[in-house]
């Protein structure tokens, strides 16, 4: 088996046939696929039994989160590539043969990123590979630009969105697979930042498109969405950004914070920011943990990685 698509889903029934149909179109035609269930209460698992009896099922018994169902569909899969994909995307028939073909030319990368298009209104890009800020946040590249062919190159990036991603195996059994207790919502950013700790490269794949609908799970900005996103961002940091480069960007990091603090209180979302950092707090001592892990086996030094670091937007 040469790839394993691994999808998670959690209530997705309305969003999982549109994206196996495309899936079924594929011109690459070695692959399997995992849908993960995140103990939905909808159709989702009858939809799966009734239409698509090629798809293999993990149905888990509540909603444990993304990162705990990308692990369990990694540690299923047989695939020499392993992809993920959200269920609120559309794939073009060459995605996966685009991905395929675009990491084989690049053999010293581990992870490929797609161009991931607006479902609603295609010439918009959402995605071009992922950006990593020194105050602990990432950022997807070109998010809401019109797509002028500014994105048309093959490049390296600092990331990938694990909404439409593809890794080599090889990665996962280096360095473990996605925090579960991120649960949802910047685990992509804490594994990007990790692989890249131990020395892995990412590449973008722009003939590789996907179209998405966006937050169609948690919903964008609802009061999960904004507790999840901020709690997590203080878990990327205090997991992973190197001590020197955390003092040299305190300002920084203090500045985003404000700045998110103002705008969120703004929308009476102020108390879900204080819980979301007291939260983070109280799990300090095994982010600390966790945090000695990553740095003893690092294999890029602070100054290589500050380099790979986007310090605008």
């Amino acid at each position: 088996m040469k790839v394993s698509v691994i999808i998670p889903n959690w209530n997705g029934a309305r969003l999982l046939g549109p994206c196996l149909d495309s899936l079924r179109q594929s011109t690459w035609k070695d692959f399997e696929v995992w849908v993960v269930d995140n103990g939905s209460e909808d159709a989702s698992c009858a939809l799966l039994r009734e239409r698509y009896e090629w798809v293999r099922l993990i149905r888990l018994d509540r909603n444990y989160g993304f990162a705990r169902a990308c692990n369990e569909g990694i540690r299923a899969a047989r695939g020499e590539w392993v992809v993920l994909l959200n269920n609120d995307m559309e794939v073009a028939s060459d995605w996966l043969e685009e991905l395929v073909r675009g990491m084989e030319r690049h053999p010293d990368c581990a992870l490929g990123a797609s161009r991931i298009l607006y479902f609603d209104d295609r010439t918009l890009v959402c995605n071009a590979g992922d950006r990593f800020y020194p105050w602990g946040a990432g950022g997807a590249r070109g998010e809401g630009e019109r797509d002028r062919g500014q994105f048309d190159t093959e490049e390296e990036v600092f990331g990938v969105c694990a909404g439409a991603a593809i890794y080599r195996r090889r990665l996962f059994d280096d360095i473990g697979g996605f925090d579960e207790s991120f649960h949802s919502l910047a685990e992509d950013v804490d594994f990007n930042v990790r692989a890249r700790l131990s020395g892995y490269r990412a590449v973008y794949l722009p003939r590789a498109r996907v179209f998405h609908i966006g937050s169609a799970t948690l919903g964008r900005y609802s009061d999960r969405y904004v507790y999840l996103a901020h709690r997590n961002q203080w878990f990327v940091l205090f997991k992973n950004l190197p001590l020197r480069l955390f003092w040299k960007h305190l300002g920084a990091i203090l500045k985003f914070h404000v700045r998110t603090a103002v705008y969120f209180s703004g929308r009476g979302q102020g108390p879900l920011l204080l819980r979301a950092q007291w939260d983070a707090l109280r799990r300090l001592p095994a982010l600390l943990g966790r945090r000695e892990a990553i740095q003893s086996r690092r294999r890029v030094e602070d100054r290589a990685l500050e380099q790979l670091m986007d310090r605008t937007g």
